[in-house]
């Protein structure tokens, strides 16, 4: 997609190369709350847009566009235009954007300047392609001899307003365009700071200008800060290395805070909100590089937790939320999303994380606070194979995480009918209820640990028995409200491998199929093997290729001893990277195999992706074979490095209160604890 994305805080910004938001780009905008509060910014000079040189957002808290303009005076050719940077940073809840001009001529240089600007109001829905019968009112603009406030009045009751700010007092100035008059000397330029603020009444401070210079040195200290509060993870590989600080700072840019610590958003421009299942699943890739997001991820969303009925938001008690919204069409009900619970997996996925924070940290006064948030996730999960139904109003038609509506199809291609047990599912729940039983033993909670060790049991018999599919040696992707197997090959399956469900016995083949060229396209794992009815390499869900599927797939396959494997796919997603720009994993890419050359972009992946900017985390995890056991003052560590891989190291690993150094080699594995106590176990080099 051409386009260049930052974020901060509760504001992104989406342009084209150029910096400009322009109507004819459809997610193209400065947004806050979704909600578009300036639909339109183009920059002209000399009476046109400039020609883009080069334009950047790979350090994610600045943008940078390099063009050049043409002379007033010259209209057949640019050697004597200026040169135009533009520069751009969100902070406190505000954009600035430094416009500067440079005459690298010997005479003086004259130049018109030029910015339009305009501000929409629409909703994030409106702007994706949700139609509405009525909108609020539109408010009279307000024109001052430097400045511009446009607003709207929602139907919500909410009013909304974004405020322009030029530094430089413009010569001509209205409602939707400001103009300057430049005279430059030679080896001169002339600077152009422009301030927009949007606000909504009752959502978030105000923000107080700080002016550019104040904002861009905020971000590089913030951006500091968290890098030195997480692992510093280095290897041999340079595509590697630069995939992983990627996904550092794409982590950094992603994250939010409801006043119950630090999580991730799901992605940018559609999901740049609250997502159950994938903050969790963020979350969880993560925990190697930091525990602070697992923290502040249970504790966000057990303040969401559900506690009634509520079909419209698919709200049950104890139900993970799905996603959080506060734009217009959603306080107004217009559709479910401002509080909507319709996932199957958040849930479980919810008690996975609370066991896996635990084993990681230690901290058992976590888990004792949100006994109430456990019980009652519990009580939601039930006994016996978790469903789901599909939601008949505007929510999900699928609630796990393929989540588009033809995701669960028969071999014809039939879809699933309701109420469908997704295989995966069944699998968070078995690892929740069984990692579960000890800590809430510790506890006191006895009776419950007990029951849960018996409902893991038997889950996980009665899932090798009714989803194992014996013509193809796999378990099934559902079961659908008939009791018919769905029995198409999907990815959801290497999640049952990293769950712990199948069975030792079955696992060879359940490997075998997932490294099969019908499902492994050599750069990731198909969600959908290439022979099935239903697939399409340019959909969604039905063949594409997701990274962060690829890593659980590829821990699923390390846990059950599968080394080799695992390394053929944690290098192929790698070597997946390097054909992305600055190596960002996208949140999906197209199922065709490498016979064709190189990974193909999938239209309208989310960049940055929260789930697949923490996917090369996972991949470290599997590679490092970490089993951490903070209670017990362990870490166990069972290497496997892929081939065309050397080395890796890892300094600050944070376990319970111990901080370590790992470097793995061909040779062997060096461990250094220069903080707390804590005993190593290695085991041999796969």
């Amino acid at each position: 997609m051409e386009q260049l994305v930052t974020r901060e805080g509760e504001l992104f910004q989406v342009s084209d190369w150029l910096g400009d938001f322009v109507p004819e780009a459809q997610a193209a905008g400065l947004f806050f709350h979704d909600t578009r509060f300036l639909s339109r910014l183009e920059l002209l000079v000399n009476g046109e847009k400039p020609e883009m040189l080069s334009s950047t957002a790979a350090e994610n808290y600045i943008q940078r566009v390099f063009a050049q303009g043409r002379a007033a005076a010259d209209g057949l050719t640019r050697k004597n235009g200026p040169g135009i940077q533009r520069q751009r940073v969100l902070y406190g809840g505000a954009m600035y954007e430094r416009i500067i001009i440079t005459n690298h001529g010997l005479q003086a240089l004259s130049c018109g300047v030029e910015l339009r600007f305009a501000a929409d109001f629409a909703d994030l829905f409106e702007v994706r392609g949700a139609g509405r019968e009525r909108s609020g009112e539109r408010l009279p603009p307000e024109v001052g001899p430097d400045w511009v406030l446009l607003g709207y009045e929602g139907l919500d009751g909410v009013r909304r307003q974004t405020e322009v700010i030029f530094t430089v007092r413009p010569v001509a100035i209205d409602a939707h365009v400001a103009k300057w008059e430049v005279q430059i000397a030679p080896q001169g330029r002339c600077v152009l700071d422009v301030i927009i603020m949007p606000t909504a009444q009752g959502q978030g401070q105000v923000a107080r200008p700080i002016g550019f210079d104040a904002a861009l040195a905020a971000l590089k200290a913030e951006y500091g800060a968290w890098r030195s509060r997480c692992a510093a993870i280095q290897t041999d590989s340079e595509t590697f290395n630069r995939t992983l600080d990627r996904g550092l700072i794409d982590l950094r840019a992603l994250l939010a805070d409801c006043g119950h610590g630090p999580f991730a958003v799901a992605g940018i421009p559609w999901f740049a909100v609250p997502f159950g299942r994938d903050s969790i699943l963020t979350a969880l890739e993560a925990l190697p590089l930091t525990p602070a997001l697992a923290r502040g991820t249970i504790r966000t969303l057990a303040a969401w937790q559900g506690t009634e009925v509520n079909p419209w938001r698919q709200e049950a008690p104890g139900k993970i939320p799905h996603e959080l919204r506060t734009c217009e069409m959603a306080n107004l009900d217009e559709i479910p999303f401002k509080r909507y619970y319709g996932t199957v997996d958040a849930t479980p996925l919810f008690l996975v994380l609370i066991c896996e924070y635990y084993a990681w940290t230690g901290d058992l006064e976590l888990v004792r606070e949100h006994l109430p948030a456990i019980r009652a996730a519990l009580g939601f999960i039930g006994e016996g194979y978790l469903t789901f139904r599909a939601d008949q109003g505007l929510g999900l038609a699928v609630q796990s995480w393929k989540d588009s509506p033809d995701s669960l199809t028969h071999r014809d291609g039939r879809p699933a009918a309701s109420p469908v047990a997704v295989s995966e599912v069944q699998g968070y729940v078995y690892d929740a209820k069984r990692r579960l039983a000890p800590i809430l033993a510790r506890l006191g909670e006895t009776e419950l640990a007990g029951r849960l060790e018996t409902e893991a049991e038997s889950l996980k018999e009665a899932f090798n028995r009714d989803f194992w599919m014996a013509d193809r040696q796999y378990p099934a992707i559902a079961l659908d409200g008939e009791g018919l197997q769905v029995g198409t090959v999907s990815s959801d399956v290497g999640h049952c491998l990293w769950s712990g469900i199948i069975d030792q016995q079955v696992a060879p083949s359940v490997a075998a199929r997932l490294l099969d060229p019908a499902s492994f396209t050599g750069w990731g794992i198909r969600t959908l093997a290439d022979n099935e009815s239903s697939y399409n390499p340019m959909s969604y869900h039905n063949g594409s290729v997701w990274p962060h599927d690829t890593a659980i797939c590829a821990l699923g396959l390390q846990r059950y001893g599968f080394h080799r494997e695992a390394g053929r796919v944690i290098a192929g997603l790698v070597e997946a990277a390097a054909h992305f720009p600055d190596c960002r994993l996208p949140e999906l890419f197209c199922g065709y195999g490498r016979e064709e050359g190189a990974p193909v972009a999938y239209p309208v992946a989310c960049s940055p992706q929260a789930w697949a900017a923490a996917a090369p985390f996972a991949l470290v995890g599997a590679m490092l074979g970490l089993e951490p056991d903070a209670p017990s003052g362990r870490l166990r560590v069972r290497p496997a490095l892929p081939a065309g891989l050397e080395r890796l190291s890892v300094r600050g690993l944070k376990v319970g209160k111990a901080v370590v150094d790992l470097t793995v080699t061909r040779e062997g594995v060096q461990a250094a604890v220069r903080e707390g106590a804590l005993t190593v176990e290695v085991g041999p080099m796969q």
